[in-house]
């Protein structure tokens, strides 16, 4: 008798990137000086993350 492999709904963690990935990407639709700007060295954000944060700055009212 075959047995089944247990399938248990795990969270999968999304996934991160670096500041110069994030600057060199085309998807996120942000401008790269904006990106380069915001996000800071060394750092890992999700592709949510640096989207939020950059576009809360260029939102931000002066």
């Amino acid at each position: 008798m075959a047995t089944k492999k247990k399938t248990d709904s795990v969270d999968q963690a999304e996934p991160t990137f670096s500041k110069e990935q994030l600057v060199k990407s085309e998807t996120l639709g942000l401008p790269r000086d904006a990106v380069a700007a915001i996000l800071k060295d060394g750092q890992q954000y999700t592709r949510e993350q640096a989207i939020q944060l950059v576009t809360e700055f260029l939102e931000r009212k002066v």
